[in-house]
C-alpha cells in the first residue's frame, strides 16, 4: 500500500488540529490578492479562497492509496506533497490580465526558502484538442513583514494560487466536478462531446468579454460627469498616456483622488494643464532618480503606470497626501504616502539650496 492507513489516520488527525491554520493563511492571501494585486491595479477579477476540509483530505489519499502512484510512507510525507491545502482562485474578467496578475503575484509573496514562487503555466488545450483546461498555479508563502500577531504560526506554511479568467474557470470547475470522480465512471460520448463544445464557447466568450469591456471604456471616454469608479477612471485618463499599463497602481491612486474630491477630467485637466506623455515621461524619470539616491528607497516609480499621473499631480497634491486620514497605510496607500512624503522632502531641500545660494 503507497499510503498506510496509519498514515492516512494520522494525517486528518492533524490536519483537524491545524485546519484553523489554514483557514486564516487563505483568508490573508486572498485580501492581499484583493486589495493590492486586483484593486490596486484596477483589474476586473473575484478572488475567492479555501481551505480544504479534513473530509476532502482523507477523500483525496485513499484516491491516492487505491490509485497506488504516489508513496506517502510518513504523515510529515503527507503534508510536503499535498500543497494545496490553503488556496486561493483569482478569475480575472479577461483573459489577457492572467499573466499580469501572476507576475504580480510572484512580486508580492515569496516562494519556498524565500526565492521567487515558483509558477506554472497550464494549458492542455495545446497537447489535448478536447480539453480545455487553462490556468496559471503560483505556490506562495507569506513574507517575513506579513508574519506578524497571529499570522506568525503560518510561517513555512504553503498557499496555491491559480489564476484564470472566470470563462475559463466555468470549463476548468466543470470538467473537474464530472471528470475528476473515478467511482462515477467514464464519461459518455455525449458528456465529453458536450464539454468540447463548451471548451469552444469558454475560449470564444474570452474574447467577447474582452469586446465588451472595450465597448464600455469607450462609452466612458465620451462622458464628462464624474468617474463612476475605478475602471470609468482609467479608461478615461488612459487616453492620455496612450500605449502604458495605466491601470497598474491606479486603484490607490483614485481612492486619494476622491478623497481630494478631484473626480472628472476637468478637474484633474485644470491642475496638470497640458497631460503630454513624453513631456509626463522625463518628469517621472528625473524624480525617479533622486528617489534612488536616497537611504530610505522602499518603492520604485514606474512609467509604464497610473504613476505618470501621479508625477505631474505631486507638485500640488503632495501635501494633502501626507496630511490625508488613512487609517490602513498598507499596500498602494502606503506607497502613495511615502512618494509624496520623499517629494516634500526634495523640494524642500531646493528650496533651502537656492535660498543659500550666493547672489550673482
Amino acid at each position: 500500500m503507497s499510503i498506510p492507513e496509519a498514515v492516512i489516520q494520522g494525517a486528518v488527525a492533524r490536519y483537524h488540529r491545524e485546519y484553523d491554520r489554514y483557514l486564516k493563511l487563505c483568508a490573508r492571501v486572498a485580501e492581499i490578492c484583493r486589495l493590492e494585486i486586483v484593486e490596486g491595479n484596477a483589474i476586473r477579477a473575484q478572488v475567492t479562497s479555501r481551505a480544504k476540509s479534513p473530509k476532502s483530505l482523507e477523500g483525496k489519499l485513499r484516491r491516492f492509496s487505491a490509485g497506488g502512484k504516489k508513496e506517502m510512507p510518513t504523515i510529515d510525507s503527507v503534508f510536503d506533497q499535498i500543497r494545496d491545502l490553503a488556496a486561493v482562485r483569482i478569475a480575472t474578467y479577461e483573459q489577457k490580465h492572467e499573466s499580469q496578475v501572476a507576475e504580480e503575484v510572484c512580486k508580492r509573496f515569496v516562494g519556498e526558502g524565500a526565492q521567487k514562487p515558483a509558477k506554472e503555466v497550464k494549458d492542455k488545450h495545446a497537447e489535448n484538442q478536447e480539453h480545455f483546461y487553462r490556468a496559471t498555479h503560483c505556490e506562495v508563502f507569506l513574507t517575513s513583514g506579513d508574519l506578524v500577531g497571529t499570522y506568525v504560526n503560518v510561517a513555512g506554511v504553503p498557499c496555491e494560487i491559480q489564476v484564470c479568467s472566470m470563462m475559463a474557470h466555468v470549463w476548468n470547475e466543470v470538467e473537474h466536478d464530472l471528470g475528476y470522480k473515478p467511482l462515477s465512471g467514464e464519461l459518455s460520448a455525449l458528456e465529453k462531446q458536450l464539454l468540447v463544445a463548451l471548451g469552444h464557447n469558454s475560449r470564444s466568450g474570452d474574447g467577447m468579454i474582452s469586446q465588451l469591456l472595450a465597448a464600455t471604456d469607450q462609452r466612458q471616454i465620451a462622458q464628462t460627469n464624474a468617474f463612476s469608479d475605478v475602471y470609468d477612471f482609467v479608461a478615461r485618463v488612459r487616453q492620455w498616456y496612450p500605449g502604458t499599463e495605466f491601470a497598474r497602481h491606479a486603484g490607490p491612486l483614485f481612492e486619494q483622488l476622491v478623497a481630494l474630491r478631484l473626480v472628472t477630467l476637468d478637474s484633474l485637466q485644470r491642475i496638470i494643464q497640458n497631460p503630454d506623455l513624453e513631456t509626463t515621461r522625463t518628469k517621472l524619470q528625473a524624480l525617479s532618480t533622486t528617489l534612488r539616491t536616497g537611504s530610505d528607497n522602499k518603492f520604485e516609480l514606474d512609467e509604464n503606470s497610473a504613476d505618470l499621473l501621479l508625477v505631474v499631480l505631486l507638485p500640488h497634491i503632495a501635501k494633502y497626501l501626507v496630511k490625508a486620514n488613512v487609517t490602513d497605510l498598507s499596500g498602494g496607500a502606503a506607497r502613495i504616502r511615502w512618494i509624496a512624503e520623499r517629494f516634500i522632502e526634495i523640494e524642500d531641500a531646493r528650496t533651502r539650496e537656492r535660498q543659500n545660494a550666493p547672489a550673482t
